[in-house]
């Protein structure tokens, strides 16, 4: 038995550089490589890459720069969502600050 790759959608760089020059032969191929390079050293996935280029090259003013400035910042990625029971814990903190005379367990 076989098991699916794990990494889906696969790169397929060379189909997408191709489709680009027949889609966007405003487009300088080599400016798209190293674009294609630069977003995966920015962290993007394959992905990502796939979907935004396919947006970039649907649109008329764009560029294959412009496929940088779509990559998610740094940042945001090491930041994780609370728990839900922390917002209930500071919800509930706020209260008793606020409203200190009434008791919450009454």
């Amino acid at each position: 038995m076989t098991h699916p790759p794990t990494d889906l959608p696969c790169p397929a760089s060379a189909e997408l550089l191709a489709l680009a020059a027949k889609a966007r032969p405003d487009w300088d191929p080599h400016a798209l490589r190293d674009t294609l390079a630069q977003a995966r050293h920015h962290g993007m996935t394959w992905s990502q890459v796939l979907a935004v280029t396919g947006r970039l090259l649907a649109d008329p003013r764009a560029t294959p720069a412009d496929l940088i400035s779509e990559a998610p910042e740094p940042w945001r990625q090491r930041r994780t969502a609370p728990i839900p029971e922390t917002a209930h814990r500071g919800a509930a903190a706020v209260r008793a600050a606020l409203h200190p005379d009434t008791n919450p367990t009454s």
